[in-house]
């Protein structure tokens, strides 16, 4: 337990400011991507487009529009698409780097639509149903020029990590990592999906799925008694409650109804 709570506070700072796109504002899509194979069917277009609707700010190699407000290029990620289809599957793989050229996060999206151009654009569309709406970080700029590395070491030196990593991130993030209230961390499941709960501060908590770096969902407290706003891994905003020890979140359906989630504690 020990060993688990250690690593869920160096997951909670990777998620805050390592693996998040969600946390930049300004993201640059070239004219021209490294693999010649995705230069194909104005890709780059469609991602600027999507990107757009979930509220980046788009930047391109052109002089007069690469750079943000404070000229600070360590405030813009750069996207990359990579053609990973294969024979039976139309697939591409979206990466994210920083100032630094670490990679901030990949997501992967295929589509069973035979057609290349249109494959290739749904498959798109696929990957960027995993990016969140863009919620900017402040100090995020200062701790990737720390370049600071975020890594599981041995048992034994885990302890050591969290503390040199805590003291490079910003104040807000550092509060929240260390909080005693990381200690309450708790495993829910729906029968398909084991979430580690992370209680942060002013009653927000968090869903993490360990096996991935984008959480389940984001839960922040509303004005109503066990109720909470929140934003699942899609950029979807519901909502979500307390009831008998269990954790109830709506989640939309395509046909616009909703349907419970319910995850009990194990």
């Amino acid at each position: 337990m020990k060993k688990f709570l250690q690593i869920s506070a160096l997951f909670l700072i990777t998620f805050f400011y390592g693996q998040q796109i969600s946390a930049y504002q300004y993201i640059r899509v070239p004219e021209k991507f490294k693999d010649a194979k995705s230069n194909k069917y104005g890709l780059n277009v469609l991602l600027g487009k999507k990107l757009k609707a979930k509220k980046f700010v788009i930047l391109s190699e052109n002089p007069q529009n690469s750079m943000t407000e404070n000229n600070d290029p360590c405030e813009v990620l750069s996207a990359e698409i990579i053609d990973v289809s294969n024979m039976f599957t139309n697939k591409v793989r979206l990466d994210f780097k920083d100032c630094n050229e670490k990679s901030v996060a990949s997501f992967e999206g295929k589509s069973k639509i035979k057609d290349f151009e249109e494959g290739m654009k749904d498959a798109l569309q696929d990957a960027m149903m995993k990016i969140a709406v863009s919620n900017p970080v402040k100090g995020l700029v200062a701790v990737q020029k720390e370049s600071v590395p975020v890594t599981i070491q041995k048992e034994e030196k885990v302890r050591e990590t969290v503390k040199v990593v805590s003291s490079k991130v910003p104040t807000a993030i550092t509060n929240k990592a260390e909080s005693p209230t990381i200690q309450k961390a708790e495993v829910y499941t729906n029968g398909t999906l084991t979430l580690n709960k992370i209680v942060l501060l002013n009653g927000e908590f968090i869903l993490a799925n360990p096996n991935s770096s984008v959480p389940y969902g984001i839960f922040k407290p509303s004005s109503k008694k066990d109720t909470y706003r929140v934003q699942l891994s899609d950029g979807t905003t519901t909502l979500g409650y307390l009831e008998d020890g269990k954790i109830l979140v709506e989640v939309p359906n395509s046909d616009g109804t909703f349907k419970n989630e319910v995850f009990s504690k194990k």
